[in-house]
């Protein structure tokens, strides 16, 4: 359902006048449960004069600004420029369609600070303001090679209206333990601007870690995941844009002990919640679509045992009887 929803608005997409699209002049409501608009673009099929491709995705984003998102991601080095100093050009081109849009932005771009070269991802906000610089933490020996410098040894975590991010590019994915981190502390979607796809590494991280994960790739699709790993929307030939709205407090839980409860949350809240069974899995997510009813509060309502939570518990009870039975002999 949800994907024939992002199909749909694709499909008008063309319809929507360029005056409707900007949010500049309206005020952005963020409530208890945020509801998250994103967008994110590839590079496939593009060739690019010089080897310059600003112009061609800057276009492919004022294409995705028809689902006025909250936040957009292009790819890692998207421009394909020189190194530049921030703000530059290419930050004062994605904080101006920022402002139009009042969505927050995160992309690729070559860096220089003190003589220094980075691969980054900035991140900026509603307003265009630069709030936000990652560095890439793991060039590849080629970067090396070039010069490029290694970024900060701990995954950074940037704060949003609507929540707590975090950031990976391309070559970082081969650490798994960072993206753990960015969980751990309080990540609720991970941006990751790429070189390519990652779809498999990406579905498994997404699921390990319970994160939303929005990828921007150079070549491929770009893909927005859900905490289960599904991918929610690609882009393709046909639409070189992905776009999802993304229930910040969703989560995952274990059929035990929840059967009863499910039933009873979809018997009291309806259309107000997202309840849907992993079968296959014995699992189920649950996420509220009121903006002003979190999640949490239905889970205190009641309670359940999230799906990390449970998995403590049982471990305890587990150890708890491994003792006993060793005590026992």
């Amino acid at each position: 359902m949800k994907l024939m929803m992002v199909l749909i608005v694709a499909a008008c997409a063309p319809l929507i006048p360029a005056a409707d699209v900007s949010k500049a002049a309206q005020p952005v409501r963020i409530g208890r449960n945020p509801i998250v608009r994103v967008v994110t673009v590839s590079q496939a099929e593009l060739r690019g004069g010089n080897g310059d491709l600003l112009e061609e995705t800057m276009a492919r984003l004022q294409q995705a600004s028809a689902f006025r998102p909250d936040i957009a991601c292009l790819p890692e080095l998207f421009s394909r420029k020189a190194p530049e100093s921030v703000p530059g050009p290419v930050t004062q081109r994605l904080s101006a369609w920022a402002r139009e849009h009042s969505s927050y932005v995160v992309f690729g771009l070559k860096t220089i600070a003190g003589g220094k070269v980075y691969n980054s991802a900035l991140l900026v906000d509603r307003k265009g303001q630069i709030v936000g610089q990652f560095n890439k933490m793991h060039p590849t020996e080629n970067e090396l090679a070039e010069g490029t410098i290694p970024g900060d040894a701990e995954p950074s975590l940037f704060e949003t209206d609507f929540g707590t991010i975090g950031i990976q590019i391309c070559f970082d994915i081969n650490w798994w333990d960072n993206w753990k981190r960015l969980k751990q502390k309080g990540a609720k979607i991970v941006f990751f601007p790429s070189a390519y796809p990652a779809a498999r590494q990406l579905s498994a991280l997404a699921l390990m870690t319970q994160t939303y994960v929005v990828s921007s790739a150079i070549r491929g699709p770009s893909q927005i995941y859900d905490i289960t790993g599904q991918s929610l929307a690609a882009s393709g030939h046909h639409q070189p844009w992905a776009a999802a709205a993304l229930p910040i407090g969703k989560r995952l839980f274990e059929i035990d002990f929840h059967a009863d409860k499910a039933r009873a949350i979809q018997k009291k809240y309806g259309s107000k919640v997202e309840l849907v069974f992993l079968h296959d899995d014995d699992w189920f997510t649950l996420a509220s679509l009121d903006p002003d009813v979190a999640t949490e509060d239905i889970i205190a309502e009641f309670g359940l045992t999230p799906l990390d939570d449970y998995r403590v518990r049982a471990g305890k009870a587990v150890e708890k009887a491994r003792s006993a039975a060793k005590a026992a002999n």
